[in-house]
């Protein structure tokens, strides 16, 4: 597993542990929301 891969799986996880709420899966990763964002849209979630 790349580390692309497991980082898109984590955002993934943790997208679904807070039942989609954006804002506190970016809280949880440590992330700023536009950090966020950018990730997702990298990895097409």
């Amino acid at each position: 597993m790349s580390i692309e891969e497991a980082e898109a799986f984590l955002i993934k996880k943790t997208l679904a542990r807070c039942d989609g709420n954006a804002r506190q899966a970016a809280e949880e990763l440590g992330l700023s929301r536009s950090a966020y964002d950018r990730r997702l849209e990298k990895y097409g979630l």
